[in-house]
């Protein structure tokens, strides 16, 4: 290497056809008509193989050597420089696919139909993501991404006072690197999300309205069976504290689930609030839960109006869509409609806290 200089490099005119002149060590320049190109010349499998790396005057003489240097190396390293180009190119285009802002919506429209999200809950989701994310790594690769950005992220939240969000932000965040994972486009090495993430302190319990009062549960019970507005949302009002089930997993139920000659509800564990790699793998159990015979009463009078198959609780109005699910406030509202304030006397949620006290006792 070395054969050629500045000056012979700049008096070398086009002609007619292109033409190579050598600088020694693989490395020659290509003149064309339209231009110079540096090319590194090798043979892989005693055949010819050729590398474009640069256009002159952009990449200098200097340059080009160290650039014809390095492809030497990876060769006797055993790597075929066109091949290690094609694998890099590659990577560079997965990783402009790979966004966060692009597997954040991947994650998103997977989530809303796996965990059957409602439109608002899942619009929130991303509000917070959008706002608070994507302006400062949105646009970056997922691999690429460290810990500090996402760390940056939540204490702009929190430094205006928003601690919730920030912990929802750091969830959903933490999420959409697992889903990365489990897709196969980001290295197990490079999920480094977890609850201690930006040293945020964890979530509050939270701490949902219930009657507990012997007295004042017995008028609930009585109001409930007097409750006379939708057939479906009355059913899951009655069945709620006997069932004492989260009221998501309740209104997710399918008939296929149930089997009411042996009085018991099969709730697989997509539908459970478990974590995610639990819910996907095949070990993780069925929840069954034993329907007393009130509830049984209840689902066969419902049985002729949702069944036989799909939704149990299902909107009436759109009977002809089998996948759209009584809304997830629907069972709080009955209960405002009975005069009872969720916020602080009952909730849907709430039965599950007055079957823990009221059995413990």
């Amino acid at each position: 290497m070395g054969q050629l200089n500045e000056l012979q490099i700049k008096a070398a005119a086009p002609r007619d056809k292109e033409y190579l002149l050598a600088d020694g060590d693989g490395l020659y320049l290509r003149v064309r008509p339209t231009g110079k190109v540096w090319v590194y010349r090798y043979k892989q499998h005693g055949k010819e193989a050729k590398l474009s790396i640069g256009h002159y005057p952009v990449v200098t003489l200097a340059a080009a050597r160290k650039k014809a240097r390095a492809e030497a190396e990876k060769r006797a390293d055993g790597v075929d420089p066109r091949e290690a180009r094609r694998v890099e190119e590659e990577r560079d285009r997965v990783a402009h696919l790979n966004t966060f802002e692009r597997t954040v919506r991947a994650w998103h429209a997977q989530a809303k139909k796996d965990r059957e999200w409602s439109a608002s809950y899942a619009e929130r989701v991303m509000r917070h993501l959008e706002l608070h994310i994507f302006p400062w790594i949105g646009a970056l690769a997922m691999e690429t991404i460290v810990p500090t950005e996402v760390v940056r992220c939540l204490h702009r939240i929190k430094e205006r006072g928003n601690l919730e969000t920030a912990q929802r932000v750091r969830e959903a965040v933490q999420h959409v690197f697992q889903y990365a994972v489990d897709v196969g486009t980001l290295d197990p090495a490079r999920n480094f999300v977890n609850n201690r993430t930006g040293g945020l302190p964890p979530p509050r319990a939270r701490h949902y309205a219930a009657i507990t009062d012997p007295q004042k549960l017995g008028q609930l019970l009585r109001d409930i069976r007097a409750y006379n507005g939708n057939v479906i949302t009355s059913a899951a009002l009655q069945l709620s504290p006997l069932l004492f089930q989260r009221p998501g997993q309740l209104r997710l139920a399918h008939w296929e689930d149930v089997d009411l000659d042996q009085a018991v509800w099969r709730c697989p564990p997509e539908k459970m609030k478990l974590r995610e790699w639990k819910k996907r793998d095949i070990r993780t159990p069925a929840h069954l839960v034993p329907l007393p015979t009130q509830a049984v009463e209840i689902l066969r009078d419902i049985h002729p109006l949702t069944g036989p198959s799909g939704p149990i609780f299902r909107r009436m109005a759109k009977r002809s869509e089998k996948t759209r699910y009584m809304s997830d406030n629907t069972v709080n509202s009955a209960l405002r409609t009975l005069g009872y304030d969720t916020k602080e006397q009952i909730t849907g949620h709430g039965f599950r806290a007055t079957a823990r006290t009221t059995t413990e006792d």
